[in-house]
């Protein structure tokens, strides 16, 4: 159910902020937000508090975000904690944040390596997964797993492609006991 809320105001969002021809702005400013609350969990706590009036959950939200926050951004998360839906505001910016970057053609990524990989290493797997995709920007985030022994693990959106060496021996250890 909180997948569906999120990807409903997410997608109600993406609809007014791509129609008012800011798509990016907004897109740059949930994410601070999403930052805010993944670094002050209390204050997602405190604005979902069913104790708490929703006309001073309103005012901590324009305290907290001043006049600096986007009339659309604070309009529906307002409008979640009217609906007691506190709790799935993190899900609405997220799904609304991924329809965003999808529209903008920015592709996020997650890499993990056995080790650190050098910028020239970086540079070339980030070219070959502009390469490999429609996007026109790719941003990565870069793991070390000591672990994977050799390889690589790619993860773009729901695909993973999992060239590490440790995956490999597994594959190769179950076509064994299956032979045997």
């Amino acid at each position: 159910m909180a997948k569906q809320v999120g990807n409903a105001y997410g997608t109600a969002l993406f609809e007014a902020a791509r129609e008012e021809g800011r798509l990016s702005a907004i897109r740059e400013e949930s994410e601070t937000i999403l930052s805010v609350f993944s670094e002050q969990p209390d204050f997602l706590r405190l604005l979902c508090h069913p104790e708490i009036l929703l006309k001073e959950k309103e005012g901590l939200l324009h305290e907290v975000f001043g006049g600096t926050a986007d009339p659309l951004i604070t309009g529906i998360i307002e409008l979640l904690l009217e609906k007691e839906r506190g709790k799935d505001i993190p899900k609405v910016l997220e799904a609304f944040v991924q329809k965003a970057l999808e529209e903008e053609k920015i592709g996020v990524a997650s890499v993990t390596s056995p080790m650190e990989l050098s910028e020239a290493d970086k540079d070339r797997i980030r070219q070959k997964l502009l390469d490999t995709t429609d996007y026109e920007t790719m941003r990565v985030t870069w793991s070390v797993d000591p672990g994977l022994i050799g390889g690589l693990v790619i993860r773009l959106g729901d695909r993973v492609v999992d060239s590490s060496l440790q995956t490999k021996l597994h594959k190769m250890k179950n076509d064994l006991l299956q032979g045997a």
